[in-house]
């Protein structure tokens, strides 16, 4: 009778602790990192699409580059007084094909959209 008490309080318990692990204060990592980036659900939204050829656009601009847009691979989202987009860009220049890493900070209500950064990296 006492191990029969035992686990159900034991289940009782189990309830209380499980929906608080599901939330994001104890979500997985998988879902919201550490520092609070979300996986961006479809990348392939007309919206992400005009981030990224917003981050390229400035690149050509501030340095002189000829970037043009092929796809995003990956993008996370993260908010902080407005919306980080942080993706993965496939672009051309010229001949190659590379991808490239940027950082997009956007304020809707301040107009306001600015690169943080982008830097190429080598596909494996």
């Amino acid at each position: 009778m006492k191990a029969q008490k035992y686990c159900f309080y034991l289940f009782l318990l189990s309830l209380l602790i499980l929906p608080i692990y599901a939330t994001d204060i104890g979500g997985k990592p998988s879902v919201r990192d550490k520092h609070g980036w979300k996986p961006i659900k479809n990348i392939k939204d007309p919206y992400v699409k005009g981030i990224a050829d917003f981050a390229l656009f400035e690149s050509n601009k501030r340095f002189n580059f000829n970037l043009l847009f092929e796809g995003v691979l990956r993008g996370q989202t993260r908010s902080s007084n407005g919306t980080y987009f942080r993706l993965v860009v496939v672009a051309k220049n010229g001949a190659h094909t590379r991808n490239y890493r940027t950082v997009v900070f956007e304020q809707p209500w301040a107009d306001l959209r600015k690169l943080v950064y982008l830097t190429a990296f080598n596909r494996h």
